[in-house]
């Protein structure tokens, strides 16, 4: 996953002077131009990418788009961890010496990690991360994207 993450954050950059005069005074705008660059991203790797604003955080800095708040979905609608297990994916995340884990649903798989800075959505099918993506942090993550989402870097 660290691949489409940096790539995301290279396409924010090349394309920043399209949206970072428009915090200011067209915030609707900008965020739609956001998201075409995180969606046009997300296209070229087979995944929904987004951006997510989340009402009463911070302005968003331009700097630091994409590097929290970031929603990664390979498969929409899958229910189970496949090939790999939920214990098997609890247990990479254990590196990360998470605060707790928390079931999502009932009778659903995936589950919430919660971290010093944060959490993470993890999902049979994608992530949700609501924390500062890290090195130790994008690791895990591409151990995830590898071994139960399948995908790798071309």
């Amino acid at each position: 996953m660290s691949w489409i993450v940096h790539d995301l954050w290279s396409s924010l950059e090349a394309r920043r002077d399209e949206y970072a005069a428009l915090f200011d005074n067209d915030k609707i705008r900008a965020f739609g131009i956001i998201s075409r660059i995180a969606a046009d991203v997300g296209q070229h790797y087979g995944v929904v990418l987004q951006l997510n604003f989340p009402p009463g955080r911070d302005s968003p800095r331009v700097l630091g788009l994409g590097h929290r708040d970031l929603s990664v979905l390979v498969y929409r609608n899958r229910e189970k961890f496949s090939p790999v297990s939920e214990s098997e994916v609890k247990g990479i995340f254990e590196q990360l010496n998470p605060l707790s884990f928390e079931p999502l649903k009932r009778d659903q798989q995936g589950f919430k990690v919660r971290l010093s800075n944060g959490r993470i959505d993890c999902l049979p099918g994608g992530v949700h991360l609501w924390c500062e993506l890290t090195p130790d942090i994008l690791r895990v993550l591409d151990w995830l994207f590898a071994n139960a989402y399948g995908l790798r870097p071309a």
